[in-house]
């Protein structure tokens, strides 16, 4: 819903993404965050921040960027991307 995810981006089991979940990227000083759009080549992980609400303090999930896709990425994903590739359903 209203995210665009960037080419060869790594999502990790869990990530829940809409378009107002942040995504913050703890690979840069101050941890800056976006909502929107995942970075090519960003590995990203589940994460929460905790929100003050009228009933009480609650953790609200966003995505964590914890780096970028290295060959060893590459090498656990390229399983993935060859059944992708010969269509074959698992």
């Amino acid at each position: 819903e209203g995210v665009r995810i960037g080419k060869e981006a790594v999502l990790w089991a869990g990530v829940v993404l809409t378009a107002s979940t942040k995504i913050v990227d703890t690979t840069k000083s101050g941890s800056p965050v976006s909502t929107g759009v995942v970075p090519s080549r960003s590995v990203v992980i589940p994460g929460s921040y905790p929100k003050k609400f009228a009933g009480g303090e609650f953790q609200v999930p966003c995505a964590l960027i914890i780096g970028n896709r290295s060959a060893s990425t590459d090498l656990k994903t390229s399983l993935n991307e060859a059944l992708r590739e010969h269509q074959v359903a698992v």
